[in-house]
């Protein structure tokens, strides 16, 4: 099994990071196709953005559920990094309602919040928005495997 922990890859298109914002480093070659996914802090938190474009929209030209789901569990998941000091997880399981359309161009952010953390489960949720809009929500619930 490959070790995507320690080695950045590369978006798959260059897009430039909106004012305020910088490129989160991404692990994961599936999150990496579909970036790249921005980060800055909030509050001590890290919050996270991405920008729809055209591989991101379904057939009536409004973001994908699917590319909605993968940036939804790459931000809670790079949370859970900082959570866990880059412990190994998986997500157990993801729920999502959306709510409202997103488009081409617009700015998905998601500020992700810790629930619960035991010693080997975290539990997440996030509300991702396009300004102040809540587009769609998250919950998921990851397993911390043992480093090593």
């Amino acid at each position: 099994m490959a070790d995507y922990n320690d080695r950045p890859l590369p978006p798959a298109r260059i897009v430039p990071a909106p004012e305020g914002w910088r490129a989160a480093e991404q692990f994961d070659p599936f999150e990496a196709a579909m970036g790249p996914y921005f980060e800055r802090w909030h509050d001590g938190r890290r919050e996270f953005a991405f920008i729809i474009d055209d591989r991101h929209t379904n057939a009536q030209g409004v973001a994908h559920g699917g590319a909605l789901l993968t940036f939804a569990d790459a931000a809670l998941g790079y949370a859970l990094w900082d959570a866990t000091d880059r412990s190994p997880c998986v997500t157990i399981s993801q729920q999502s309602q959306f709510m409202a359309p997103a488009f081409s161009g617009d700015l998905v952010t998601c500020l992700p919040e810790v629930v619960r953390k035991t010693r080997d489960v975290v539990f997440m949720r996030g509300d991702f928005r396009v300004g102040d809009r809540v587009v769609f929500t998250a919950t998921a619930v990851w397993r911390i495997w043992p480093k090593g």
